[in-house]
Protein backbone atom coordinates (compact mmCIF):
# COMPACT_ATOMS: atom_id res chain seq x y z
CA UNK A 1 0.00 0.00 0.00
CA UNK A 2 3.06 2.34 0.66
CA UNK A 3 4.50 1.73 -2.45
CA UNK A 4 1.23 2.25 -4.14
CA UNK A 5 0.90 5.39 -2.71
CA UNK A 6 4.21 5.97 -3.29
CA UNK A 7 3.80 5.76 -7.41
CA UNK A 8 0.68 7.58 -7.69
CA UNK A 9 2.19 10.83 -6.42
CA UNK A 10 -0.52 12.10 -4.34
CA UNK A 11 0.56 13.77 -0.97
CA UNK A 12 -2.44 12.90 1.29
CA UNK A 13 -2.65 9.18 0.08
CA UNK A 14 1.09 8.80 1.02
CA UNK A 15 0.66 10.82 4.16
CA UNK A 16 -2.35 8.04 5.00
CA UNK A 17 -0.16 5.09 3.90
CA UNK A 18 3.05 6.20 5.95
CA UNK A 19 1.04 6.84 9.09
CA UNK A 20 -0.90 3.43 8.63
CA UNK A 21 3.06 1.84 7.71
CA UNK A 22 4.62 3.13 10.91
CA UNK A 23 1.30 2.21 13.26
CA UNK A 24 2.73 -0.75 12.00
CA UNK A 25 6.25 -0.85 12.67
CA UNK A 26 7.34 -0.84 8.92
CA UNK A 27 10.33 1.53 7.98
CA UNK A 28 9.43 4.39 5.70
CA UNK A 29 12.16 6.85 5.80
CA UNK A 30 11.87 6.31 1.71
CA UNK A 31 8.40 7.08 1.26
CA UNK A 32 8.56 10.10 3.84
CA UNK A 33 11.68 11.68 1.83
CA UNK A 34 9.18 11.40 -1.24
CA UNK A 35 6.41 12.83 0.71
CA UNK A 36 8.45 15.64 1.90
CA UNK A 37 10.11 16.39 -1.97
CA UNK A 38 6.06 15.87 -3.40
CA UNK A 39 4.85 18.71 -0.83
CA UNK A 40 8.19 20.89 -1.68
CA UNK A 41 7.20 21.01 -5.36
CA UNK A 42 3.25 21.38 -4.68
CA UNK A 43 4.47 24.45 -2.82
CA UNK A 44 6.97 26.18 -5.26
CA UNK A 45 4.08 25.52 -7.90
CA UNK A 46 2.53 28.85 -8.93
CA UNK A 47 -0.91 27.33 -6.97
CA UNK A 48 0.79 26.11 -3.98
CA UNK A 49 2.73 29.31 -3.81
CA UNK A 50 -0.48 31.18 -3.85
CA UNK A 51 -2.55 29.11 -1.17
CA UNK A 52 1.02 29.80 0.69
CA UNK A 53 1.01 33.50 0.43
CA UNK A 54 -2.34 33.88 0.95
CA UNK A 55 -1.75 31.86 4.46
CA UNK A 56 1.02 33.75 5.63
CA UNK A 57 -1.26 37.20 4.66
CA UNK A 58 -3.72 36.10 6.73
CA UNK A 59 -1.09 35.30 9.64
CA UNK A 60 -0.08 38.73 10.13
CA UNK A 61 3.05 37.38 11.64
CA UNK A 62 5.65 39.61 10.02
CA UNK A 63 8.30 36.57 10.45
CA UNK A 64 6.25 34.45 8.88
CA UNK A 65 5.08 36.49 6.35
CA UNK A 66 8.69 37.31 5.19
CA UNK A 67 10.15 33.93 5.14
CA UNK A 68 7.41 32.85 3.21
CA UNK A 69 8.05 35.71 0.91
CA UNK A 70 11.75 34.40 0.58
CA UNK A 71 11.03 30.97 -0.22
CA UNK A 72 8.56 32.65 -2.76
CA UNK A 73 11.62 34.82 -4.16
CA UNK A 74 13.91 31.92 -4.85
CA UNK A 75 11.09 29.68 -6.56
CA UNK A 76 8.52 32.20 -8.36
CA UNK A 77 9.91 35.45 -8.86
CA UNK A 78 7.43 36.69 -10.56
CA UNK A 79 4.13 35.20 -8.88
CA UNK A 80 1.27 37.93 -9.33
CA UNK A 81 0.53 37.50 -5.37
CA UNK A 82 3.87 38.66 -4.20
CA UNK A 83 3.59 42.22 -4.47
CA UNK A 84 0.56 42.18 -2.17
CA UNK A 85 2.62 39.99 0.23
CA UNK A 86 5.16 42.27 -0.01
CA UNK A 87 2.64 45.66 0.90
CA UNK A 88 1.19 43.69 3.49
CA UNK A 89 4.47 42.87 5.20
CA UNK A 90 5.78 46.58 4.78
CA UNK A 91 2.47 47.10 6.56
CA UNK A 92 2.76 44.63 9.11
CA UNK A 93 6.63 45.61 9.42
CA UNK A 94 5.84 49.46 10.16
CA UNK A 95 2.50 48.76 12.66
CA UNK A 96 4.42 46.39 14.40
CA UNK A 97 7.70 48.04 15.01
CA UNK A 98 6.66 51.12 15.41
CA UNK A 99 3.77 49.83 18.34
CA UNK A 100 6.26 47.69 19.89
CA UNK A 101 9.26 50.29 20.12
CA UNK A 102 7.00 53.53 21.03
CA UNK A 103 5.77 51.32 24.02
CA UNK A 104 9.47 50.48 24.80
CA UNK A 105 11.08 53.76 24.86
CA UNK A 106 7.44 55.31 27.11
CA UNK A 107 8.26 52.34 29.31
CA UNK A 108 12.14 52.90 29.37
CA UNK A 109 12.66 48.91 28.98
CA UNK A 110 15.66 48.47 27.46
CA UNK A 111 15.01 44.58 27.39
CA UNK A 112 11.75 44.75 25.12
CA UNK A 113 13.74 47.41 22.74
CA UNK A 114 16.42 44.65 21.96
CA UNK A 115 13.52 42.02 21.90
CA UNK A 116 11.81 44.53 19.40
CA UNK A 117 14.66 44.95 17.56
CA UNK A 118 15.38 40.99 17.07
CA UNK A 119 12.09 40.95 15.89
CA UNK A 120 12.37 43.29 13.28
CA UNK A 121 15.39 42.22 12.13
CA UNK A 122 13.85 38.32 11.77
CA UNK A 123 11.10 40.41 9.90
CA UNK A 124 13.22 41.80 7.23
CA UNK A 125 13.10 45.61 8.73
CA UNK A 126 15.28 47.68 6.36
CA UNK A 127 18.79 48.66 8.11
CA UNK A 128 18.31 52.25 8.37
CA UNK A 129 15.49 51.56 10.45
CA UNK A 130 17.21 48.69 12.67
CA UNK A 131 19.98 51.13 13.11
CA UNK A 132 17.61 54.04 14.31
CA UNK A 133 16.17 51.29 17.27
CA UNK A 134 19.94 50.21 18.16
CA UNK A 135 20.92 53.51 18.77
CA UNK A 136 18.07 54.27 20.83
CA UNK A 137 18.78 51.24 22.73
CA UNK A 138 22.36 52.71 23.67
CA UNK A 139 20.65 56.11 24.21
CA UNK A 140 18.69 53.86 26.45
CA UNK A 141 21.35 51.68 28.46
CA UNK A 142 23.28 54.34 28.59
CA UNK A 143 20.91 56.73 30.09
CA UNK A 144 20.13 53.85 32.53
CA UNK A 145 23.73 53.74 33.41
CA UNK A 146 24.30 56.97 33.94
CA UNK A 147 21.42 58.02 35.53
CA UNK A 148 20.44 60.61 32.47
CA UNK A 149 17.45 59.11 31.42
CA UNK A 150 15.54 60.82 34.30
CA UNK A 151 16.31 64.07 36.11
CA UNK A 152 16.07 63.84 40.19
CA UNK A 153 12.12 63.79 39.83
CA UNK A 154 11.97 60.49 37.66
CA UNK A 155 11.24 62.86 34.46
CA UNK A 156 12.53 61.74 31.31
CA UNK A 157 15.30 63.93 29.95
CA UNK A 158 13.84 65.78 26.85
CA UNK A 159 17.26 65.70 25.08
CA UNK A 160 17.53 61.88 25.76
CA UNK A 161 13.99 61.36 23.51
CA UNK A 162 14.79 63.97 20.79
CA UNK A 163 14.82 61.44 18.30
CA UNK A 164 12.75 59.41 19.30
CA UNK A 165 9.73 61.65 19.63
CA UNK A 166 8.59 63.61 22.99
CA UNK A 167 8.59 62.03 26.29
CA UNK A 168 5.33 60.28 27.62
CA UNK A 169 2.38 62.44 29.31
CA UNK A 170 3.08 62.89 33.25
CA UNK A 171 -0.09 62.09 35.39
Amino acid sequence: QLKDAKDRGNTSDLKLAIEKAESCGVDSLAARKHYSELTRQERQSQDGMRDLLKWAMSQKDGVVLFNVIQEAKKTCLDHPDLPLAQSKLAEIQYDECRRHTQRAIRNRDPRTLASCIERAKQMGVGQHEIEFMEKTLRDMTEGLGQGTIGNASGEPSPKRFVATGPPPPTT
